[in-house]
């Protein structure tokens, strides 16, 4: 297994100017309609002529054109109904999770109703058909799945799921398996006994895997831990350990030493609010890497485009707007990079964080794209959010 040692140290990295860091950045706002109102883009799928974006505080997942216009909808799951009383308890969503099978073009749901069954949909947002976890292997307490091709999938055992006073003895982060059915292999070896586990481990909504651009690649992240492991159709390729200042990082043992840890992590983390105690939104773009470096400072401007030629860092977030785009920023702090084709990387704003935007570079007089117009005199800080599609400069 090849491993490419990063050394990162946010406080040296640069920003800079759009113009000269994107080459292409065009606003896509999503309609607004009451078929397609849009609470938040928790995650963003591009496939090859829509956008599918799975809200999960209004518990769907909506496909729009690449447009920006309403496509299709999936807002049920058949015989499956939510206690109204849990309406606001993300655990008793509908729609759990998502991952897309891109060579067969369906979109596979992880429900919380259910787990005895993941639920498939078309690109029409029409169900199609129930397939049934393996009754004997732990697949049924996954988190976090993704297609490495038509039918080989691999999918994450966190260590969250596990009880404080567990007995059960899953020592493998990583599973990869065949259609769900056959457990083909496994990695990332751990000792339960040792590891974090429970409420004690802060994890992020959006991954653990992040499509590479590469259809059959995607990376793995996990908390606590500083390496970026990439996943083709044979396990784990390739591992990116990162290398921190000692200001950003948690001790070595962070992860895996209970005794010393066990329900202080988070107040550790309270403490020590610069501490990183996750790597995520992680996504290869030639000889680029993006990255997102989460921990408790909200104000932390953290999403990086590292060289892996040069060794040159990027701050995005430190990217000043200008006249291609509009005055308007390109990425938010709040949202960081959303996917990843191959060709775009996608970054994703609120309507009201773009109306605030808009409202202060009045002055500038900017000169905005005919659809930036009809969406500023047409919608409101209330509308569906807009996604960014941006394409770096060449050698940059």
């Amino acid at each position: 297994m090849d491993t490419v040692v990063l050394r990162i140290d946010p406080e040296i990295a640069v920003g800079g100017i759009s113009g000269k860091i994107y080459n292409e950045v065009t606003y896509i706002p999503l309609q607004n309609s009451k078929e397609c109102v849009i609470g938040e883009i928790s995650k963003l799928e591009v496939v090859d002529k829509f956008y599918i974006v799975f809200d999960r505080g209004l518990d769907q997942i909506v496909i729009f054109n690449q447009d920006g216009s309403y496509h299709a909808k999936c807002v049920n799951i058949p015989g499956l109904h939510k206690n109204s009383g849990m309406a606001n308890n993300f655990n008793f969503n509908i729609f759990g999770d998502l991952a897309i099978n891109r060579l067969k073009q369906e979109i596979f749901v992880k429900t919380n109703l259910d787990r005895e069954n993941l639920y498939v949909f078309n690109y029409e947002g029409s169900f199609k058909r129930k397939v049934p976890l393996e009754a004997s292997s732990p697949i049924k307490r996954f988190w976090g799945f993704a297609f490495l091709d038509s039918a080989r999938c691999v999918y994450n055992l966190n260590s969250s799921s596990l009880q404080q006073r567990t007995s059960e003895a899953i020592d493998y982060m990583i599973y990869y398996s065949n259609n769900f059915l056959v457990e083909q292999k496994k990695e990332l070896a751990y000792d339960p006994k040792t590891i974090a586990k429970g409420g004690d481990v802060q994890v992020t909504f959006d991954g653990p895997f992040y499509q590479s651009g590469s259809g059959n690649k995607c990376f793995f992240t996990r908390s606590y831990d500083y390496n970026l492991y990439l996943i083709g159709e044979k396990g784990i390729s390739q591992v990116f350990k990162m290398l921190l200042p000692i200001d950003y990082s948690v001790p070595n043992d962070f992860l895996t030493n209970e005794e010393k840890y066990k329900a202080k992590r988070a107040e550790y983390l309270d403490v020590n609010r610069q501490k990183v105690y996750s790597i995520s939104d992680v996504y290869n773009f030639g000889d680029y890497l993006f990255f997102r470096l989460n921990n408790n400072r909200y104000d932390e401007k953290n999403i990086f485009l590292y060289n892996l030629k040069t060794g040159s860092l990027l701050n995005l977030a430190k990217v000043s707007p200008d006249e291609s785009t509009f005055f308007l920023p390109a990425i938010t702090s709040n949202n960081s990079i959303k996917a990843n084709d191959g060709n775009y990387i996608y970054s994703t704003f609120s309507s009201l964080e773009l109306f605030n935007a808009h409202q202060a570079i009045k002055d500038r007089n900017p000169q905005y794209s005919a659809q930036l117009k009809h969406y500023f005199s047409s919608q409101t800080h209330k509308s569906n959010p807009v996604i960014v599609r941006l394409k770096l400069q060449p050698n940059l």
